[in-house]
């Protein structure tokens, strides 16, 4: 058993076959801090849930010890939609990626939509296994979402009209707005009335719905 929290972190990170410096790009921390932490010159640390979360493992037993090491996985669910979707445990996680990553991905399929993500989050109680999650980028969505806010997307969800998602208007970027179906007609429109509501000309493809929102507090 490794009865301290620099074991168990250096155990870990060899469970997710990550090196030091992997680890600490991961979850924002440098390479120092993670070595400081595995040679236990560092008692503490507020990363760990991220750390753990990272490593695919339980959070309480990183931090305490107790119970066992490997975050169980969760159930696969077939609805009567066909969709496959994950109810997962209280502590799961999704890969959190960059706005230039989703850039070059949206638009392909599930199956070869793989971004490389900058860190891990909790995930919601229900969704697909290729969920990822943004940080919002500006303020086009308050007062309901604030820059620098955490939102959560699932590709398998589909679209419908008042849903908040994102979505690619013909070759533009993406972008995080509300679907607005008028008639024949549909627009992504921002909550934020600075921003201009955007007619979609040139075809849509959403590249996932957003199913719920996650903040960190420094």
């Amino acid at each position: 058993m490794n009865n301290t929290l620099a074991e168990r972190i250096k155990q870990a990170r060899k469970y997710a076959g990550l090196t030091q410096k992997e680890l600490a790009d991961k979850v924002g921390l440098s390479q120092t801090a993670v070595h400081k932490i595995e040679c236990g010159r560092s008692a503490s640390s507020r990363r760990t849930v991220s750390i753990a979360l990272t490593c695919g493992v339980d959070p309480v037993w990183l931090d305490t010890g107790r119970g066992d090491m490997a975050l169980p996985g969760g159930a696969l669910n077939v609805g009567e939609d066909g969709v496959a979707t994950r109810t997962y445990p209280l502590l799961a996680r999704v890969p959190l990626i960059t706005w230039d990553e989703l850039a070059k991905y949206c638009g392909e399929s599930v199956e070869n939509f793989k971004p490389e993500s900058r860190s891990w989050i909790p995930v919601a109680p229900k969704a697909s296994e290729h969920t990822f999650a943004l940080k919002v980028p500006d303020d086009s969505m308050v007062p309901e979402f604030q820059e620098g806010e955490i939102i959560v997307i699932d590709p398998m969800v589909k679209s419908s009209h008042n849903q908040f998602l994102v979505a690619r208007e013909g070759t533009n970027r993406p972008t995080f707005k509300r679907l607005i179906d008028h008639g024949n007609i549909q627009y992504l429109k921002p909550l934020n009335d600075r921003y201009p509501m955007i007619e979609v000309k040139g075809g849509i493809h959403v590249c996932g719905v957003v199913v719920c929102k996650y903040k960190e507090y420094p």
